[in-house]
């Protein structure tokens, strides 16, 4: 798929390779079929293709209708936690949701392999990531190395939501 994007747009394996800050060796041997892409890595491909990296993992090629998906955990994480994980069918992904009552957080603190996103649907939360705390408003998006011990608590007054991705699926 890569190298039908970058054929088609007429861009040579260097030009990709310093687009995308990758070699152009490593490419080639994705290209090839001789190593694997991390979906971090995917991503920086994906983005100076002008591509999303759904498509790349083939994702649109094997199904061009819409499929509804069922949680694949939910319950509760915490007193006045509710989560639910969507396994994203033909990725690595997994999309989680989870709203927070006042004065609540996740029980846990968890780490696992690949990057986290988050986004603040609602509310305000308090994002921790290996002890420092980062305050996220209502709109902000925040991204971090999900192999570092991470939880998020609600110390407001009010209800919280947060939408975000993990690159892996987390148990």
């Amino acid at each position: 798929m890569i190298r039908r994007l970058r054929t088609q747009r007429g861009i040579s394996v260097r030009a990709l390779a310093q687009t995308s800050g990758l070699s152009a060796s490593f490419l080639g041997a994705v290209e090839r079929g001789d190593s694997d892409i991390a979906l971090g890595r995917l991503s920086l491909v994906a983005e100076a293709l002008g591509h999303d990296v759904a498509s790349l993992l083939g994702y649109s090629i094997r199904r061009s209708t819409p499929r509804m998906v069922e949680p694949a955990r939910q319950g509760a994480r915490g007193d006045g936690v509710e989560f639910t994980a969507f396994r994203i069918p033909g990725s690595q992904l997994e999309l989680l949701v989870a709203s927070f009552a006042p004065h609540t957080g996740f029980e846990d603190s968890i780490t696992h392999a690949g990057i986290d996103v988050a986004y603040v649907a609602q509310g305000q939360l308090v994002l921790v990531v290996d002890s420092s705390e980062y305050a996220l408003r209502e709109g902000q998006c925040v991204v971090w190395p999900s192999s570092h011990p991470h939880t998020m608590r609600n110390d407001s007054d009010l209800p919280a939501i947060v939408v975000g991705f993990a690159t892996e699926i987390v148990h």
